[in-house]
């Protein structure tokens, strides 16, 4: 009969062994819808009927504050200031703006169907997520997240688009409604 508890206690310490969840720290990351690193580089190209224009965005720099990540990125016109929270990404400063309220761009976990809205002071913008699906831009094929945007003013809607995000990318492609679509054409990764 002890034998017998001896083996059963043994059954259950085994299961329960088996279902209790991996640490934390063996956990495999998941790649992120945008990332910040130092370098990451990101070209993209967009085409009307008279020109071809070329944008490159780039993470200068990366670093801490108030215990998050924060990054600068400059584009041709702009530098802007992200931060990586405990909800996503965002960002928080723009330099033709100067300082503002979060402006989530992508949330941690986000799946079809996740709706948020960002206060753009005097006017907001929305964003939804739409169903992962596979793109092809100049620089690769991608799985890529579209979240659709729409600034609102007074209940009326003034400007819409979509941008597409892929894990481990960020940004590879940029509709917005009245010009042309912006098309990730190269993109070097940054380093940890």
């Amino acid at each position: 009969m002890i034998r017998l508890s001896t083996i059963l206690l043994g059954i259950v310490l085994a299961a329960t062994a088996a279902a209790a969840p991996v640490p934390k720290a063996l956990q495999k990351k998941a790649a992120e819808w945008m990332p910040l690193l130092a370098g990451a580089k990101w070209e993209f190209v967009s085409a009307d009927d008279n020109a071809t224009t070329t944008d490159t965005r780039e993470i200068t720099s990366v670093g801490e504050k108030d215990g998050h990540t924060t990054a600068t990125q400059r584009t041709i016109n702009l530098t802007q200031e992200f931060r990586r929270d405990d909800v996503g990404v965002a960002v928080v400063k723009t330099s033709n703006r100067g300082e503002s309220k979060p402006r989530y761009v992508v949330r941690h976990g986000m799946k079809e169907g996740d709706t948020w809205e960002n206060d753009m002071g005097g006017y907001s913008e929305v964003r939804t997520v739409g169903r992962i699906e596979r793109i092809k831009v100049p620089a690769g094929e991608f799985d890529a997240v579209p979240v659709k945007f729409q600034y609102v003013q007074q209940g009326q809607a003034f400007q819409t688009g979509a941008v597409w995000y892929a894990a481990g990318v960020g940004l590879v492609r940029i509709d917005t409604d009245g010009s042309p679509s912006e098309v990730l054409k190269a993109y070097t990764p940054g380093k940890k």
